[in-house]
């Protein structure tokens, strides 16, 4: 549990160096960002080959591919799709006062090229991301309660992965980037119940794209 969390407070800190360098300007930000996510994977990958040498699945770092597993994750996403879009309608223009203005020349004001988007959220975002906090944190936090014989073991360990998952995004936009931790929940369940990150990294990287195409049109 402790290299585990030491692995945690590695990762943590290069996405904050990551974030304190986004003001820093090319090609520092662009390199502390390369070591965020490759530490996502790379961290836990060192730890569980060379630091304390073990059996990588039961790790939970590999990552296999399973049909079922993947289609948990596009039932998943596709439960959530009416739902969140009333949700996220309902929240920018009842609350947040904002228009809704749907056009396709709003794309145009996206950073990122949704072309480029995808494969951006699925291999730099959703990947990593559930490779280290489902895969490598839940599986050391679902070890550690077994072992102890915890009661409701899976829930406990989902909810902590949850917890680590929302705090490692609050530097980036403050206390409302903690409602990451219920998304985290959703992750977390899929990773315990298909026992793969398929379903978790589609289902992550969807979710995203969903925010992305929805929020592209309210002003």
């Amino acid at each position: 549990m402790r290299r585990a969390l030491c692995c945690y407070v590695i990762c943590f800190a290069l996405i904050g160096l990551n974030i304190l360098a986004s003001s820093w300007g090319t090609p520092i930000n662009d390199i502390t960002w390369f070591l965020a996510v490759f530490g996502l994977i790379g961290v836990p990958i060192a730890e569980v080959r060379w630091v304390h040498p073990r059996d990588e699945k039961d790790a939970g770092i590999v990552i296999e591919w399973s049909w079922k597993d993947l289609g948990m994750g596009v039932a998943a996403v596709a439960l959530l799709l009416v739902p969140v879009a009333l949700g996220n309608h309902f929240l920018r223009t009842a609350i947040l006062g904002m228009d809704l203005q749907f056009s396709l020349g709003n794309y145009a004001r996206l950073e990122t090229p949704l072309y480029w988007e995808l494969p951006l959220q699925i291999l730099c975002v959703a990947l990593p991301e559930e490779f280290f906090y489902r895969g490598y944190l839940q599986t050391a936090f679902l070890k550690h309660l077994s072992d102890r014989k915890a009661r409701f073991a899976p829930a406990l360990a989902i909810v902590l992965a949850s917890i680590c998952f929302a705090l490692v995004h609050l530097p980036s936009g403050g206390p409302a980037r903690l409602l990451t931790f219920f998304p985290g929940l959703l992750f977390g369940f899929l990773r315990y119940r298909s026992g793969g990150l398929l379903g978790a990294i589609f289902c992550h990287a969807m979710c995203n794209m969903m925010m992305v195409v929805l929020n592209v049109h309210y002003i």
